[in-house]
């Protein structure tokens, strides 16, 4: 992928049934091989490692990764208000503070030893292409150059493809992504993902990273760390709100890329 020239040089607005083809055209051109669909951040990229760095720095905070109870930023302590984190985030995305983002330890060993293995390899990313395609793309040439052969952006508000197709945006969710593509594997790190996929559709999933957030199932509802600490007396709730996984979901948790490898070769199933 190259990564020149501005945004309307390499996004074009598609229908819906375009971007269905295109889908069904990648899970054809991997002919007899298994296709793994990876998520991004945080199972590639190190995102909210860099998140938590970047906040010390501006705010003069003591953020660690371990303080992430919940994927909605506000929910953790040391974010202040909802309307206090909206501008947070604002400022990080604005300057593009994942350009610092270092890749996952482990993780482009373990891509490049799945290709020797037959694995197809694409990633499905909830990342905004509107406002993310040129830095997720500077990235992946920057960490994973050549690995894979199409990025496709999730849950977005329209369907587009870039850089002649091999990024990919479109309405469809994760779930419908990956049915669509006929993803032997998706190795993401949300619990609801998770649930979504090794629960409910009976799709297998790795459940990557042992993060404080992909313990818990996030919810809608938009209290703020210190105001359900107040609600709660103090009380840490967070320690009691742990999802507990089913021997039939087909759902297996990895610690790392080195577990994943492990999986694959069929030598951890628990």
């Amino acid at each position: 992928m190259s990564n020149s020239g501005d945004r309307s040089r390499h996004v074009e607005d598609v229908s819906e049934e375009t971007i269905r083809e295109k889908l069904v055209e990648i899970f054809e051109s991997t002919g007899t091989h298994p296709l793994i669909a990876l998520d991004l951040d945080d199972v590639l990229c190190k995102t909210t490692n860099c998140v938590a760095n970047w906040h010390n720095r501006r705010f003069g905070t003591d953020m660690e990764i371990n303080d992430f109870y919940y994927s909605t930023w506000y929910k953790n302590p040391g974010w202040g208000t909802v309307a206090t984190t909206a501008d947070k985030v604002k400022e990080f995305y604005d300057t593009d503070q994942l350009r610092h983002a270092d890749a996952v330890l482990g993780s482009l060993d373990a891509l490049n030893r799945f290709r020797d293995m037959g694995y197809g390899l694409a990633i499905v990313t909830a990342r905004s292409i509107l406002h993310e395609l040129e830095s997720t793309v500077i990235w992946l040439d920057k960490h994973f150059n050549g690995i894979f052969r199409v990025v496709i952006f999730s849950s977005q508000d329209g369907n587009c493809l870039a850089y002649g197709g091999k990024c990919i945006g479109t309405t469809l969710g994760k779930l419908q992504v990956c049915e669509t593509i006929q993803s032997a594997l998706l190795i993401d790190d949300s619990m609801e993902t998770a649930l979504a996929f090794g629960r409910h559709a009976n799709r297998p999933v790795l459940l990557f990273g042992d993060y404080e957030w992909n313990k818990r199932v996030d919810t809608d509802d938009p209290w703020t760390f210190n105001e359900k600490l107040a609600l709660e007396s103090g009380r840490e709730w967070w320690k009691e709100d742990i999802i507990r996984l089913h021997s039939e979901d087909s759902i297996w948790r990895v610690r790392n890329w080195n577990d994943v490898l492990q999986w694959l070769n069929g030598e951890v199933r628990s």
